[in-house]
């Protein structure tokens, strides 16, 4: 069964949240990745939410996710960050159900 990471974000400036989704259009998804997206819900303000084959593979991307979050060298500043994380029960791809999530 497939996990995810579901990340509030809240960024210092609008610009810090469209230079966050440039930075990973260009140098994401992070390693074993299945699905990710990222919602704009206000100025700053955003949810992301990537899923994985494995509970290490999301740990991993936490990890990975809290290291760019504290790199001052980045072209974006993150104000807060609020990760959340569990197994995926249904997912829909292009109005299917996936097989992995569908006993049938």
């Amino acid at each position: 069964m497939s996990v995810a990471n579901v990340v509030m974000f809240e960024f210092e400036t609008k610009a810090d949240l469209e230079n966050w989704a440039d930075w990973y259009k260009n140098d994401g998804p992070f390693p074993n990745n299945e699905i990710s997206l990222f919602v704009q819900t206000g100025e700053t303000s955003a949810i992301g939410i990537a899923t994985y084959p494995s509970e290490e593979a999301r740990e991993a991307g936490g990890k990975i996710r809290d290291d760019l979050h504290n790199n001052s060298e980045m072209a974006f500043k993150v104000k807060e960050i609020v990760p959340l994380g569990g197994p995926v029960l249904i997912e829909f791809i292009d109005g299917i159900l996936s097989p992995k999530h569908n006993p049938k």
